[in-house]
C-alpha cells in the first residue's frame, strides 16, 4: 500500500511490474481531478567519476505537455522501463504539492490513486484566478488551466491564425475550435472547470500590451508590420490611441528602455508586477534589450523580481497609479499557465451602516477585467493572501480632508492580513510610500495575533502589503494592489522618483541616438514629448 505525504517525498515506494495506472482524485471529495505531473526516473550510475544518479523525465505517450511534466487527466496508464522513479503532482497553489517516489519492475501491472490535498478555495471566498498574458501554444489551454486551477487566460493574438487554428486533439475527449467568432477561445463540451474564460484580444509590441475592443471601431492601429521597429510601432499605436478609447494598455516588460517615454503618453494603465522574468525551475538574471537597474548578479536569482518592485514603486511615488498585473508573459519558458496570475474580486458592502467591503466573485470576464483594472487584486507566484486596509479591499483610494491631519494629527488605519503558504516565507511586510512601515516573520506575526501597527496618514501617498518567500531560483511572493490617499486632492509625486525615470529616459536618448539618420528622427517627436512631460511632472514634485 502506498504512503503519500505533503510537500516531501516519502520513504515508502510503491512497487509496480512494468505497466503502472495513476489516478488523481481530490482528497476532500474523493472526486477524480485534473493536475500536472512531474515524474523522473533515476538512470543507472555508469561511471565512477559520480556518485550522484541522473534524472530523465518521463512522460505517457500522447500525453499533453505543460511546463516542466504533462497534464494527468484523471488518469495516466504508464508503460515504464524498470527503475526508480519520483513524481510532484501540484494543481495551482491553491492545492499542496504531493510528492512521492515508486520503484517499477518487469512483468506484472498495477494501479494506485493519489489524492491532491486541498489548501484552499479561493473563488469561493471572492477570488477569482486570472493570467493576464500568454503566448499561443496547440496545446489544450482549457485542460492545461484545468490542471492548474486557472479561470482566466488571454493569449496574444495572431490575426494571421485567428479563425482558422485548432488544438491538438485530446486522448478521451473532444477538442475544442481554437478560435471562433470574434477571436474567443471556444472550450470543449462537457467541461469540468467552471468558469473557464478565455480571450485571444491582446497585442503585444516591444514590451507593451494592448487589451483591444475588437468592437471598437474609433480606433484601428496601423499594421505593426508597417513601422521600421516594433519600439516605433508601440508609440505609433499609443499615439493613435483615442483618450476615450475601451483598449486599455499594460506596460509587459517593465524593464524596457522606452518605459518613460510610455509613461509620458498618459495612456498606460496597468503594469506587470510579475511576468516572464519568473520563470518556474528557471533562473532568470537579465531581460533581453531591457534596463537593468543594477549589474546582473548570477548569486542572486531573486534580483530581477525585486528590481521589478522597485520600479513599481517608483511609478507609485511619480505619481501613477497603474494596476498591477500578473501573468506568463510573452516570453515564459517552460512555466506552467498561471504560474504567475493576478487574483481580482468584486467588492459588496457589509451593510447601510458598515464601510466594510467584502470581496465577492465576479461572474463574467468583463467583470473580471473591471476589477483587475480597478486594482481590487492580488498578485502571486506562490503564496495566497486575503488582506483589507481598514475594512477596505486593495485599490481603494482613501479621500481625506487636510483638516484631519492637522498639525501633530493623523489618521490611523489598521491593515488585516490572511495568508495561506507552501514555501517557507522570509517575511510579511507593509510598504508605505516606499518605505519599510512593518515586517515580520510569520511566527513574529502570529504571536503578535495576526495585529499590524496602524499606519499613520500625514500625507497623500499609497501603501501595499507583500508576502517574500525563501525560494532561491528566482522571486517569489505575493504582492497587494496598492490602497491610495489623498488628502486635499493631492497627488504624491515625490523628486527623487520622477528623478529616476528621467534619468532612464536620458540613457535612451543615448541608446537611440546610435541608430541611423532616418530611424533616430521618427522618435524624435516622442523623445521630446517625454522632456516636456518630465520637466512639467518634476515641477509638480515635492521633496
Amino acid at each position: 500500500m502506498a504512503l503519500f505525504s505533503c510537500g516531501f517525498v516519502t520513504n515508502a515506494p510503491i512497487w509496480a511490474d512494468g505497466d503502472l495506472t495513476l489516478r488523481v482524485v481530490e482528497e476532500s471529495t474523493g472526486e477524480p481531478t485534473i493536475a500536472r505531473m512531474e515524474l523522473t526516473r533515476q538512470l543507472p550510475v555508469t561511471t565512477r567519476r559520480t556518485s550522484r544518479p541522473k534524472t530523465v523525465a518521463v512522460a505517457p505517450r500522447r500525453s499533453l505537455s505543460s511546463g516542466p511534466g504533462f497534464v494527468l487527466d484523471e488518469f495516466a496508464d504508464l508503460s515504464l522501463q524498470d527503475g526508480a522513479y519520483e513524481f510532484k503532482l501540484t494543481r495551482g497553489p491553491e492545492s499542496r504539492v504531493l510528492r512521492g517516489t515508486f520503484d517499477v519492475q518487469r512483468g506484472s501491472e498495477d494501479e494506485h490513486q493519489l489524492a491532491l490535498p486541498r489548501m484552499v478555495r479561493m473563488r469561493p471566498e471572492g477570488w477569482t484566478s486570472g493570467d493576464c498574458l500568454l503566448p499561443r501554444s496547440p496545446e489544450s489551454l482549457p485542460m492545461r488551466m484545468t490542471a492548474e486551477d486557472l479561470h482566466l487566460a488571454t493569449v496574444i493574438r495572431d490575426p494571421d491564425v485567428a479563425g482558422r487554428g485548432t488544438e491538438k486533439p485530446i486522448p478521451r475527449r473532444k477538442a475544442g475550435k481554437l478560435f471562433g467568432e470574434g477571436d474567443s477561445i471556444l472550450t470543449p463540451e462537457g467541461w469540468p472547470t467552471e468558469p473557464l474564460w478565455i480571450d485571444a484580444n491582446v497585442d503585444c509590441l516591444a514590451g507593451l500590451a494592448f487589451y483591444r475592443d475588437l468592437a471598437d471601431s474609433d480606433w484601428q492601429p496601423t499594421a505593426s508590420g508597417e513601422f521600421a521597429s516594433e519600439e516605433l510601432a508601440s508609440l505609433g499605436w499609443l499615439a493613435g490611441l483615442p483618450a476615450d478609447s475601451s483598449t486599455r494598455v499594460a506596460v509587459e516588460n517593465p524593464f524596457a528602455w522606452l518605459l518613460p517615454i510610455w509613461l509620458a503618453s498618459e495612456k498606460i494603465d496597468g503594469v506587470f508586477v510579475l511576468g516572464d522574468w519568473l520563470q518556474l525551475n528557471e533562473s532568470v538574471t537579465r531581460v533581453p534589450e531591457g534596463r537593468m537597474l543594477q549589474p546582473a548578479n548570477r548569486n542572486d536569482a531573486t534580483q530581477l523580481g525585486r528590481d521589478a518592485e522597485q520600479i513599481h514603486w517608483q511609478l507609485l511615488e511619480s505619481g501613477f497609479r497603474l494596476a498591477p498585473m500578473a501573468g506568463s508573459g510573452d516570453d515564459p519558458g517552460n512555466s506552467p499557465v498561471g504560474y504567475n496570475r493576478l487574483y481580482v474580486a468584486g467588492r459588496s458592502q457589509a451593510s447601510s451602516f458598515d464601510s466594510r467591503e467584502e470581496a465577492v466573485p465576479v461572474g463574467t470576464k468583463e467583470d473580471w477585467w473591471d476589477a483587475a483594472w480597478e486594482g481590487c487584486s492580488f498578485a502571486t507566484n506562490g503564496p495566497l493572501m486575503r488582506t483589507n486596509l481598514d475594512g477596505r479591499l486593495p485599490g481603494h483610494v482613501f479621500e481625506i480632508n487636510p483638516a484631519e491631519v492637522g498639525e501633530g494629527e493623523s489618521v490611523e488605519l489598521t491593515a488585516e492580513v490572511i495568508l495561506n503558504v507552501r514555501d517557507p516565507v522570509e517575511y510579511l511586510e507593509v510598504i508605505h510610500n516606499g518605505r519599510l512601515h512593518y515586517s515580520a516573520k510569520l511566527d513574529e506575526f502570529a504571536k503578535a495575533g495576526g495585529r499590524i501597527p496602524p499606519l499613520k496618514i500625514k500625507e497623500s501617498g499609497w501603501a501595499t502589503v507583500r508576502v517574500v518567500t525563501l525560494h532561491e531560483d528566482h522571486y517569489r511572493a505575493v504582492i497587494s494592489s496598492p490602497w491610495y490617499f489623498e488628502v486635499g486632492g493631492q497627488p504624491r509625486i515625490t523628486a527623487r522618483s520622477v528623478a529616476f525615470f528621467k534619468e532612464w529616459l536620458g540613457e535612451t536618448e543615448q541608446r537611440l541616438a546610435k541608430l541611423p539618420p532616418d530611424q533616430l528622427n521618427a522618435f524624435v517627436p516622442y523623445v521630446r514629448a517625454a522632456r516636456k512631460f518630465w520637466a512639467e511632472r518634476a515641477a509638480l514634485a515635492g521633496s
